[in-house]
């Protein structure tokens, strides 16, 4: 008999930032009836010392939000009027790839383009099966900073500079300079 996971009506879980930023945030999870709460930076990260993006403190509202997409849909009529229907997930994929095919067979694989950046991918799942896929489709190549190109434009005009966070002892240079194996 399976039984469904208890959780207590209110606790917090320390996890770590599922994004790939090279920052590691350590985060404190309040969970209520097995939902996420709150999302908070810890301390357990001394390179971080509980700083915390505001996207992330915020990824509660992006998963149980009302925009959220929880079904593949399939657009019907013209572009623009915002109709779709809702379909399986077999036939979702089935669609994508019926279509990848047709393009790469009507005018070749580098038609396709896969569009896409790091977001909250890491070491596991960045660039594995994804990168086999469009490989071997032929697919063009696109360099990987769709959006780390414009967050960084925007920064810099906003703000003149980036924040780093400088852990005990590491100025940015210096750990570059470790990241990189070179001394300065």
């Amino acid at each position: 008999m399976k039984t469904s996971p208890s959780f207590a009506i209110e606790h917090d879980v320390a996890t770590v930032c599922p994004l790939d930023c090279p920052d590691s945030c350590s985060l404190e999870v309040t969970v209520q009836d097995g939902r996420v709460a709150a999302i908070d930076g810890s301390s357990l990260n001394p390179v971080t010392g509980g700083y915390i993006c505001a996207k992330v403190r915020r990824f509660p509202e992006r998963l149980y939000g009302p925009d959220r997409l929880l079904y593949p849909a399939v657009r019907k009529g013209p572009k623009g009027l915002a109709s779709f229907e809702r379909v399986s997930w077999d036939e979702a994929l089935s669609l994508v790839a019926e279509r990848m095919l047709e393009a790469r067979r009507q005018w070749g694989g580098e038609s396709i383009l896969p569009y896409s950046y790091g977001g909250s991918n890491g070491l596991l799942t960045q660039d594995t099966s994804d990168a086999t896929l469009f490989r071997r489709l032929g697919a063009s190549r696109l360099a990987r900073t769709v959006c780390a190109a414009a967050t960084g434009a925007a920064n810099m005009a906003m703000y003149g500079t980036r924040w780093i966070p400088e852990a005990d002892g590491f100025t940015p240079q210096r750990m570059i300079s470790r990241a990189s194996g070179k001394s300065w």
